[in-house]
């Protein structure tokens, strides 16, 4: 067992402090943060949250009444349960009907299935889900539950994924030939006082074409401890929605492993 003296302890705690999270951008549904100070473990747990432990609606169990459209009703409720349903902050985590009447011909779309709760939708209304041959009908009633992604991917609220950034190291015998800067795939590279320099972080993929290029091997990629966050919407939470309810899950969380170890 490795037992860390007080100094080691207080460093550590220090780096805990100094932890910062800037918003980047976002383009649709990928928000994109710039995380500093921060070890890999920490945001695979940030990750591990999000996607596997956060309370979600999903549609879990299905009557079907009739059903006369070319796919099968195992078919119709795999897609029925994949559907991203809006899932509010605060809920009672009550069972939600959606109920759905269609008479063909036509093509059935997510928006056509009707919910009891006006804050419990569906996301989007234009995903089809089976075609409607003439005087074909379907009638079916269907009910979300609150889930976890650990139990079902349809429960996931985001696909979450972080990018380790590096710091580029200028060794001696640099003549600023600029084939680093020629190579660089994303062009974030630029000569500086004659001397290479990444002009932007958040943009180099840690791709090492620079370091490739270098003829006299002059230029090294050290990893750092700032990383990219990308947290990509599936769309049943907004982004400080989530960011709402891995907050309140962690400390719920805490508090009782403290009570488990008290």
């Amino acid at each position: 067992m490795v037992v860390e003296n007080k100094k080691s302890l207080e460093r550590r705690n220090s780096d805990l402090i100094m932890v910062k999270i800037s918003f980047l951008d976002n383009d649709n549904l990928i928000h994109r943060f710039y995380v500093e100070n921060i070890d890999p473990t920490t945001l695979n747990a940030i990750r591990r949250t999000i996607n596997f432990n956060l309370p979600i609606y999903a549609i879990d169990e299905i009557d079907f009444i009739e059903n006369d459209s070319v796919i099968f009703d195992e078919m119709l409720a795999n897609r029925l349960a994949l559907c991203p349903i809006t899932t509010p902050v605060e809920t009672t985590g009550k069972k939600v009907t959606f109920t759905l009447e269609k008479k063909g011909p036509c093509t059935v779309y997510s928006g056509d299935l009707i919910s009891n709760d006006p804050e419990v939708k569906m996301v989007y209304d234009n995903i089809p889900l089976t075609k409607l041959r003439e005087d074909d009908k379907i009638s079916l009633t269907a009910y979300a539950v609150l889930g976890k992604g650990a139990d079902h991917a349809k429960f996931n609220p985001a696909i979450v994924g972080y990018q380790q950034l590096a710091e580029l190291e200028v060794l001696r015998g640099c003549d600023s030939c600029q084939k680093c800067v020629d190579a660089c795939p994303v062009k974030c590279i630029k000569l500086v006082s004659g001397k290479p320099k990444v002009e932007d972080i958040t943009k180099c993929i840690n791709c090492q074409a620079c370091v490739d290029a270098c003829p006299k091997n002059c230029l090294k990629l050290n990893d750092t401890d700032n990383y990219i966050l990308s947290i990509e919407l599936i769309g049943q939470m907004k982004i400080d929605s989530i960011v709402k309810t891995l907050d309140r899950y962690c400390k719920e969380y805490f508090m009782l492993l403290k009570k488990k170890f008290k």
